[in-house]
């Protein structure tokens, strides 16, 4: 059973083409139709933020006055 948008994508990501696809019973299209929660797309931003910032330190390229351990402190 699919609890949310992860789930199903997990469960569709394993076909190799469109046509092997069958969705055996039914399922509520909102949880892949309506967009994501406010709490993900700042959860996915927030990565994104880290990960240049890790783009950056490891090019050495990073500021000095960008500087902790933690994504609170970081960001």
């Amino acid at each position: 059973m699919c609890n949310d948008h992860r789930s199903y994508y997990v469960a569709l990501s394993r076909g190799n083409t469109a046509e092997g696809t069958v969705i055996v019973q039914g399922f509520n299209a909102k949880k892949i139709t309506s967009g994501m929660s406010g709490y993900l797309r700042q959860e996915l931003r927030e990565l994104e933020v880290l990960d240049e910032i890790t783009r950056l330190r490891f090019e050495g390229k990073l500021p000095r006055s960008v500087a902790g351990l933690y994504r609170r402190r970081l960001i």
